[in-house]
């Protein structure tokens, strides 16, 4: 393809207008061809030739195109290195643009270092660009930076750690004399005072912080730009503040007394300077000052947290200062800088060493708390999109994790008695014009505090509650919060059981209130659900009223309340007495059916409703959400001992069976809620279900034969491990090899239905549901499975030809785990712990061999890491690159140590994945090395390197990197 200049400007500008979204992303798509084309080369370097002042879009998009030609293309121009080299060093002269300058600079320092032929190259560089010291500078800012990260380079680790050493360790002595000497030459010759100080704070990490710290000329100018520049020198001013939070962050380890008073007397006196705390009355005034101020102190905080929390006589005030700033700012961005100190802060002063040290910092946390508390107001007037609303949300969650640091520092009462002391003020008025806002905030405050407040705290709780319950607060937004507070407390209350009444008698009346407004509804459900779980033993003689009162509300809650109070009534009814406890949950049971039978009655007469399909599932729902809690009363079944439920759920199982039977087995909402209820019953009661297996099975296997519907799959897998799981259960045997026989006919299903699907990915719920039933197999049935060289092909065969058609992430990570875990029992070593299975039966070993390493480990590979490039998200990659170095494992090993064969099914995979460098090619199959010396560590990193490199090269945008 063939480029012109003229095009490429009209490109770039279509960019910038406001064409059609198609028009610029073809735009884009032309401009990223042209990145990795050989022409960019001589087109750049024509363009960059040519200093038209008016053309800086075209010349900055040839730097940037440089930059990448650099990064990822050098090899194109391998035998013309050194007149490029002379190029660079004629443009770095020609332009005094810093954005040009700056891209020109990075290009050079990446060239210097890929180059390696080039020795002693910053010799040549700096004699070259002394006499242009403003633009010697920006490249001695640039290079330390290049150095830090070996990924925008194709070296191997050696030749990037050798390369940086040669560049960076032998000249740092002499970059500090250089940048000192442009002290006094500020002003001149390209030189200001943001480059020096920019340059120093690159270089800042290349030398033991003590020996920086001397470096006085150097840390001086600092200090004194921080000190005059705010106002005049904008650039100089922030690279000053860049440059000491670097200096600041290096003193972490430093356990020099001496250096860090320096340092804080050095901040403290910056402080009095650009923010005179005591003679502020407009703190408006100062919002723009206090945005590098905090990032100073938050730095210093940080970095010193063990010394402020050791000694507050002397570093209370810097702590102080951090108060304001936390405080006093009203930009949110800016305030949020300063959480995680406080966090850190907290983590020293609950340690016991420091308690007395923590009493110094009291009044510090309690006026954090309550300037905290002001931040928490919502707004008088509404926000003005959703996105302000919700940034302004998590502002407040923020919040609320400082305020549990406050409370675990001052202690849960006196923690407490500070958003207490502002309720109690608010109820004491009797104005019903007073704003909600402060009162919210507050009540807010309390409700995040609860974590860290101990069940024994019995001074502001109980009046508290008491308040809230006896003046109860008539704003909706008031309810909610009262609400949430008590559902947070729940915990606290079961220990506080004379308090449990009056806040049910509150939560039930929110029901009331909540039949005009959903939000209501939904905090008392959630708050009664907590009630049920945390105070179930105070509750059990009212389980039949909260029964009674949780189907009368039922019409005016949602179906999600519903589920989240039947989740809270389990609790109650599990903590019954065995005597009581079937009669209990049956009368749920029977208010359930009553229900259940009118809307089932809809569906069967029209069983393709989409809305009735959705009640009968959300009622199926129920069923799930009433069995949250319950277990069985003996550990397993027993003669003579009938477990009390059993009857009465298998009495639900086999109505729900004939219901989708005869009206809806392959009603996907219907079927899916099923199945989820069937595999909570076979988790909750294992053995206890032996009644009801065979029905269940033989409708299971027949569901799924009939619809293809993966949730017969997916509910499979529980059948097989509670009956598969004979370590733990008392399985009979007969028993395991009928789940046995019922697994392989699912799987036989599924191969038949595999072979028609025609477009994979819209099926992969039921390739996802397959596979995750197999690793269940897998793991409970190994002596089965593993002596099964045919169906052992077969699941292979279908996981491979599965992998590259799928982009859903957890469906193709399940087949990759069961690849993971089938090989795994090539080793003498089994990869699950039981008693019956010490060592991996060599006939097992043999077929995991021949299936995996023999048969299919070329396919696999090239499969996997051609997947790698293209369809496999990078979170799965440290997987992926694990297995497939496991499948190299046992090929060498399987070929007498010789990892040979792994080069070869190398080769085959890269000959798919289109023109790989000779060098790239040669850095990965060093991994030849790694295998022989089963360096395995090693050999996962030669495939991570290549595989980012590959991907950075050729398939990530180079628009923007």
């Amino acid at each position: 393809m063939s480029y012109q200049i003229s095009e490429i400007n009209s490109a770039l500008s279509c960019t910038q207008s406001a064409d059609q979204q198609e028009k610029k992303i073809q735009a884009l798509q032309y401009l990223e061809q042209f990145q990795k084309s050989i022409e960019a080369w001589e087109i750049c370097l024509h363009v960059l030739s040519k200093h038209e002042p008016n053309n800086l879009q075209l010349q900055m998009f040839a730097c940037q195109t440089l930059v990448n030609k650099v990064t990822y293309d050098l090899d194109q121009i391998s035998t013309q290195l050194p007149s490029f080299k002379q190029k660079l060093f004629e443009f770095i002269a020609m332009y005094d643009e810093k954005i040009i300058v700056t891209q020109l600079n990075i290009a050079l320092a990446r060239f210097t270092i890929q180059y390696l032929e080039w020795r002693n190259p910053l010799i040549e560089i700096i004699n070259i660009l002394n006499g242009l010291p403003g633009k010697l500078l920006m490249f001695l800012k640039i290079l330390p930076e290049e150095t830090l990260d070996i990924k925008s380079t194709p070296l191997s680790q050696d030749e990037f750690e050798s390369r940086t050493h040669e560049l960076i360790d032998n000249i740092g002595e002499d970059v500090l004399k250089f940048l000192i000497s442009c002290l006094d030459r500020i002003g001149t010759q390209g030189i200001t005072a943001s480059k020096i100080i920019s340059c120093f704070a690159s270089w800042c990490y290349e030398f033991p912080i003590e020996q920086v710290l001397q470096v006085t000329p150097l840390t001086n100018i600092v200090f004194q730009v921080l000190h005059t520049s705010y106002e005049n020198d904008s650039d100089s001013f922030e690279a000053a503040v860049d440059c000491l939070c670097v200096l600041l962050r290096e003193t972490r380890d430093v356990g020099n007394d001496t250096i860090l008073r320096a340092l804080y007397e050095q901040l403290m006196a910056l402080q009095q300077k650009l923010l005179p705390i005591n003679n502020i009355s407009d703190w408006e005034a100062y919002e723009e000052v206090m945005d590098p101020l905090t990032r100073l102190f938050v730095e210093a905080g940080e970095a010193w947290c063990v010394f402020l929390a050791k000694n507050p006589t002397l570093f209370k005030p810097l702590v102080d200062v951090i108060l304001i700033l936390s405080c006093k700012n009203t930009d949110l961005d800016i305030v949020s800088y300063t959480f995680p100190f406080w966090f850190n802060l907290r983590q020293m002063l609950v340690l016991q060493r420091y308690a007395q040290q923590k009493k110094a910092y009291e009044d510090t946390f309690i006026n954090l708390t309550n300037g905290l508390i002001t931040r928490l107001h919502y707004p008088e007037t509404v926000f003005d999109n959703r996105e302000e609303e919700d940034k302004f949300k998590d502002f407040r969650y923020n919040i609320g994790d400082v305020l549990k640091s406050c409370a675990a520092v001052l202690g849960s009462t006196l923690a407490l008695q500070q958003p207490y002391n502002l309720i109690n003020e608010y109820l004491q008025k009797e104005n019903p014009n007073i704003a909600w806002q402060p009162l919210e905030a507050a009540l807010f405050a309390v409700r995040t505090m609860a974590h860290e407040v101990s069940h024994s705290e019995n001074v502001v709780l109980p009046r508290l509650f008491k308040q809230l319950c006896v003046q109860p607060l008539t704003h909706p937004k008031l309810v909610y919060s009262t609400i949430l507070v008590f559902s947070r407390y729940t915990e606290w209350t079961s220990k506080h059981h004379e308090l449990l009444e009056m806040q049910l008698n509150y939560i039930f009346n929110g029901f009331e209130a909540g039949q005009s407004n959903h939000d209501l509804s939904v905090a008392a459900s959630n708050a009664l659900m907590y009630f049920c779980q945390d105070c179930s033993s105070l509750l059990v003689s009212y389980c039949g009223q909260l029964n009674d009162f949780i189907w009368k509300i039922e019409p005016s809650v949602d179906t999600y309340s519903m589920f989240e109070m039947c989740q809270g009534l389990s609790s109650v009814i599990n903590d019954q007495d065995t005597s009581q406890i079937g009669s209990i949950f049956n009368a749920f049971i029977s208010e359930h059916n009553k229900r259940f039978a009118v809307i089932l009655q809809q569906f069967t007469q029209n069983p393709s409703s989409e809305d009735l399909s959705v009640k009968v599932a959300d009622y199926i729902d129920l069923l799930y959400a009433i069995l949250e809690h319950l277990t069985p009363k003996s550990e397993f079944p027993e003669p003579g001992f009938e477990e009390p439920l059993i009857s009465t759920i298998g009495e639900l199982v086999t109505k729900l069976i004939n219901v989708l039977d005869t009206y809806a087995i392959s009603n996907t909402v219907v079927v899916d809620r099923t199945m989820k209820f069937f595999r909570r019953v076979f988790e909750k009661y294992h053995l206890f279900t032996q009644p009801i297996l065979p029905l269940v099975t033989e409708f299971v296997a027949k569901g799924y034969s009939s619809s293809g519907l993966g949730a017969y799959l997916w509910f499979s897998g529980s059948v097989i491990y509670v009956y598969g799981d004979d370590e733990y259960y008392p399985v009979d045997e007969q028993i395991k090899e009928a789940v046995w026989q019922f697994a392989c006919q699912q799987c036989s299903t599924f191969f038949d239905n595999f072979k028609s699907m025609q477009t994979l990915d819209k099926f992969f719920e039921m390739v996802h549901d397959f596979f995750i039933m197999c690793n269940d197999l897998l793991m409970f049935f190994p002596k089965h499975l593993l002596n099964a060289p045919m169906f052992i092909s077969s699941l292979i065969e279908c996981d491979l030809e599965s992998l590259p058609k799928l982009d859903n992430y957890e469906a193709y990570m399940t087949l990759i785990r069961f690849l993971d875990d089938m090989s795994s029992w090539g080793f003498e070593t089994p990869p699950i712990s039981v008693t019956s299975i010490t060592e991996v039966p060599e006939v097992w070993r043999r077929n995991i061999l021949e299936q995996m390493v023999s048969k299919n480990g070329c396919n696999i590979v090239t499969i996997l890491i051609n997947g790698l490039v293209t369809n496999f998200d990078s979170r799965a990659h440290q997987e992926i690159i694990s297995l497939v170095v496991k499948i190299f494992r046992l090929a060498t090993k399987n070929n007498n140590d010789d990892p040979s064969v792994c080069i070869q099914w190398l080769d085959v995979a890269l000959s798919k994945m289109g023109t790989i460098e000779d060098n790239e090619r040669n850095k990965l199959m060093v991994i030849s090395n790694s295998l022989s010396q089963r360096d395995y560590r090693r050999a996962r990193g030669n495939i991570k390197d290549f595989i980012d490199w590959y991907l950075r090269k050729h398939i990530s945008s180079r628009m923007y990197s």
